[in-house]
């Protein structure tokens, strides 16, 4: 299993903190508390409520107690990102689904936790597993992605 970057909460390029351009509470287009199109309560067009056939609870070939082959615990053939804490703890995993607009968020003991669903400028929505809307995902200056709560607290990087 790949290591994290070495120091990656001091790396400019995975910590919103010090890059404004990728930090949601200081770019406005970034966080969907201000920018209705990215938010799913606004914008039905990115929501699972109104989109069933992205919602993994409501479409078997993107639920892993459905689908075999998007459950870690049923697969042996796992290649897909992996979640970090700001502190560069290993919290969980990513799984891409059939769907290029959902992924599915599995943490350490291999149990699903939660879907993201693309917001379709570059980012995704993250949804628990009753459906309810709990942050977003961004991409962050070194290619990989940003986890943010909805309050803009940035809580994981995924690479």
């Amino acid at each position: 299993m790949p290591d994290p970057p070495p120091r990656a909460k001091f790396n400019p390029t995975i910590n919103p903190q010090f890059n404004p351009n990728f930090n949601p509470k200081g770019n406005a287009s970034l966080n969907p508390l201000y920018n209705h199109t990215i938010h799913p309560l606004r914008n039905p067009q990115i929501s699972p409520k109104f989109n069933r056939s992205w919602d993994p609870l409501f479409t078997a070939s993107l639920n892993p107690t459905a689908n075999p082959a998007l459950d870690l615990k049923q697969t042996s053939s796992y290649s897909g990102l992996r979640r970090w804490s700001p502190d560069s703890e290993l919290t969980g995993y990513i799984v891409n689904t059939p769907h290029k607009a959902v992924i599915l968020l599995f943490d350490l003991n291999l149990e699903w936790t939660a879907f993201a669903i693309d917001n379709k400028r570059q980012g995704y929505n993250v949804f628990d597993l009753a459906g309810e809307w709990k942050g977003y995902i961004l991409k962050s200056a070194a290619g990989g992605l940003n986890e943010f709560n909805l309050e803009g607290d940035w809580v994981a990087f995924i690479m």
